[in-house]
Order: C-alpha cells, then sequence, then structure tokens
C-alpha cells in the first residue's frame, strides 16, 4: 500500500463518531494519555474517543480525514485560534485524583501554553497504528503547511512524543517550551509564519 491507495476528503458530521475512534486507536499509547487516564485499555479509549466527539462538536475547525475505501484511518484537524477559551472548573472537580480532575489539569496546562496572537492550531492527528508508515501523515503535515502558508500565519500543536518531535521539525516547527504534566513531558512546538 502508499499513500495513493488513500483518499484525503474533508471531514463531515456523518464522520465525526468514526473519526474520534479512529483517534482514540491511533492515540491511546500516547505517554499523556496514559499517565492521565491511568492505562491504555478500553475504559481509557472510550474516555478518549468521547473528548474527541467534544472536540469535534464543541471546537468545531477544518477536518481532514484519509480514507481507504469507505474506512476512516487518519485525522487531522486544524483550528484558527486566538489564546484558549479554557474555563478553569477544578472547584467543580470531586476528588483531586479523579480522573475528571487530571483532564482538567491538563487541558489547563496545555491552554497556559496556547499562543494569545492569531495562529493555526494542529491537532488531533493521527492516524491508526495498521496504517503508519505509509505517507499518510506526512500527506496531512504538507496540507496542513500549505493551507497555513496561504494565510501567512503561525501553527501551533503539543507533543509529548520524542519522535513526533522530529517528524513535526521537518515541517518548520521548532519547540519553544516545555511542562510536565503527571510526570510526562509535553513539547509545545510553533511554525513561524511563511511569506
Amino acid at each position: 500500500m502508499n499513500v495513493d491507495t488513500f483518499k484525503i476528503t474533508l471531514m463531515e458530521l456523518n464522520d465525526i463518531h468514526e473519526s474520534a475512534r479512529v483517534l482514540s486507536i491511533a492515540m491511546l499509547n500516547n505517554p499523556l494519555h496514559i499517565a492521565v487516564l491511568k492505562g491504555k485499555g478500553e475504559s481509557q479509549r472510550v474516555i478518549i474517543e468521547n473528548m474527541f466527539i467534544d472536540v469535534f462538536n464543541k471546537l468545531p475547525g477544518i477536518t481532514f480525514i484519509a480514507k481507504e475505501d469507505k474506512n476512516i484511518v487518519g485525522v487531522m484537524r486544524m483550528k484558527s485560534c486566538c489564546g484558549s477559551n479554557y474555563e478553569d472548573n477544578f472547584e467543580k472537580q470531586k476528588a483531586e485524583n479523579s480522573i475528571d480532575y487530571r483532564i482538567a489539569f491538563w487541558h489547563r496546562e496545555w491552554a497556559l501554553r496556547d499562543p494569545v496572537k492569531q495562529h493555526w492550531h494542529l491537532g488531533p492527528i493521527g492516524v491508526l497504528p495498521s496504517h503508519r508508515g505509509l505517507g499518510i501523515g506526512t500527506t496531512f503535515m504538507k496540507l496542513f503547511c500549505k493551507e497555513v502558508d496561504k494565510c501567512s500565519a503561525n501553527a501551533f500543536l503539543e507533543t509529548d512524543f520524542d519522535e513526533n518531535v522530529l517528524f513535526y521539525n521537518t515541517f518548520g516547527f521548532e519547540v519553544v517550551s516545555k511542562s510536565t504534566i503527571f510526570d510526562v513531558e509535553s513539547r509545545y512546538m510553533v511554525r513561524a509564519a511563511q511569506n
């Protein structure tokens, strides 16, 4: 298989649930997801899937999907942003070590580092493990960079994987800050506007 066997299209409303499922499988082994959710089993995968359903419904952006035949195998979302609209709801959390608290803490940490100046936020982006190494992620990133460059805008993302840092470096992203969340290092990366 190669990237030519896949079709990249815009996500439609009826693709949201399958796209969220694909991302939950693609990101189940992310160190931060494991640390925050305390595991990488089916119950954690469902939590991740529901988080992405919420993202697609509450914070819509431009989302591309890669399809093999009729099946979604990769997803990339980009959103024009000016800072974060994160609302600190720690007071609503029942127990400091509950999953809800841990998710809120993680999202707060990421939101605090979201650039205030207008930018394109990349994420989530993920490809099913069975379809990695086929050029889908590279195709997504080339598409992302092309769209962002049309706007002459900065781009921003967060990642917790060393391999991802190297991958994003090849597209012009640079680490601008780091933080540790539940013993996992998050890197915050910016790609300067291209003229």
